[in-house]
């Protein structure tokens, strides 16, 4: 099932799919802006801080619980019908802070998020892999990746605006996907058809090539898990590191963390290049690096100025990181399971983000906010290290290296 290796899909229909990932991949950070207010209004809460984390994290559970079954519908069912309900799911759970009382309906309302992020990334991640083949996806995720910094630093500033006039305005955000999945509606039916119909034509018995690539999985799936474990250390603690350095405005928060995303966004864009140059081990080495020197510059910060240019140098490692993740387990999977490959990859990531603040709340009361950016950022220097190491002593783990 090779879709789209015949002609390059058109300009709507690429804008459709980068839209999908751009709302996605965000979608929990969006709010971060609100953390400081919303732990202020349900200050008499207890332990309001892990709660205001989870509200950063929170849909992730949900993704998690839910990601995997998301793959086997993309793979088995009508995806355009699985569209319209997870965009419906994504904002009428995403603006929760909006109309929610209670903290406790705004988290159900993330919940509700959880499950509609997790099948409009999915079905964007699936539709990447089935509309662009070889070098050519390289590029398109590279282009993906762009995407998402983009979007992330208009949804941080806009974000980070809204909850400037109020702390549930930056809520709002979440409706821009209502645009963006009409579109999607509208433009990717032909080929939601054509996979339907290639799907229900009888088949051979399946050989050993359709086998799903375990192996491949036991060793990405690790290291998105650490990955997003320790990048969302970011949105959720950021925030409160920011306000004991005396930086209080949630625009300026909001704007501090967009230039994280701003500086991946041309990185991401040159990534077909770089993956021509560099294997995905040394790119998947050299981002936990970046990363790592990023979160040490958030500990030595003595004001905004070293978390500026922490938050730029991590974001040079999130550029090149995240289509490396999809184009490395995509070139090893069938066809005819890219869904469940999709779900798979996104249960790890969303797993680490939802562990994040559980894994970094004891970190913070060991070592305070900025040596908890200490220690995660050594950790991921010598991760990183680590791999370059592995790397030249075994080139392949898993003997597929494309």
């Amino acid at each position: 099932m090779e879709q789209g290796s015949d002609a390059p899909p058109g300009r709507a229909v690429t804008l459709a799919v980068l839209g999908l990932a751009s709302m996605t991949i965000m979608a929990n950070a969006t709010v971060a802006s609100s953390l400081p207010g919303l732990r202020e209004h349900y200050a008499d809460m207890p332990h309001i801080d892990t709660l205001a984390g989870l509200i950063v994290t929170l849909p992730s559970l949900a993704i998690v619980l839910s990601a995997g079954l998301m793959g086997v519908l993309i793979d088995r069912w009508d995806r355009q019908k699985l569209l319209l309900l997870t965009a419906a799911l994504y904002a009428v759970g995403g603006t929760s802070g909006l109309w929610a009382d209670s903290l406790w309906g705004m988290l159900a309302g993330r919940l509700a998020l959880g499950l509609g992020v997790a099948g409009t990334m999915n079905l964007g991640m699936t539709w990447a892999s089935d509309l662009w083949q070889g070098p050519a996806r390289a590029r398109f995720l590279g282009m993906q990746g762009a995407a998402i910094s983009a979007a992330g630093i208009v949804f941080m500033l806009l974000g980070g605006a809204l909850a400037s006039y109020h702390w549930r305005g930056a809520f709002a955000v979440y409706a821009l996907i209502l645009p963006i999945a009409t579109l999607a509606l509208l433009v990717l039916g032909p080929h939601a058809r054509r996979i339907a119909a290639e799907r229900d034509r009888p088949r051979p018995v399946r050989s050993t090539a359709d086998r799903f690539p375990w192996a491949a999985y036991a060793f990405i799936a690790p290291l998105a898990f650490v990955f997003q474990a320790a990048f969302y250390v970011t949105p959720t603690r950021l925030p409160f590191h920011l306000e004991a350095l005396g930086v209080t405005s949630p625009l300026v928060v909001g704007a501090l963390m967009a230039a994280l995303v701003t500086v991946s966004a041309p990185v991401a864009l040159m990534y077909g290049r770089i993956r021509a140059r560099l294997s995905a081990m040394t790119i998947f080495g050299l981002s936990f690096v970046l990363i790592g020197l990023g979160f040490l510059a958030h500990a030595t910060a003595s004001d905004w100025h070293g978390v500026l240019a922490g938050s730029l140098i991590a974001g040079l490692g999130m550029g090149i990181s995240m289509p490396n993740y999809t184009t490395w387990f995509m070139e090893r999977v069938p066809a005819s399971m890219r869904g469940r490959a999709s779900g798979l990859l996104t249960t790890a990531f969303f797993l680490g983000q939802f562990a994040s603040p559980l894994v970094s709340a004891p970190l913070v009361a060991w070592f305070g906010l900025a040596g908890t950016f200490a220690v995660v950022g050594m950790g991921l220097g010598t991760l990183g290290v680590g791999l370059w190491i592995a790397n030249a002593l075994r080139p392949d783990p898993t003997a597929v290296e494309a």
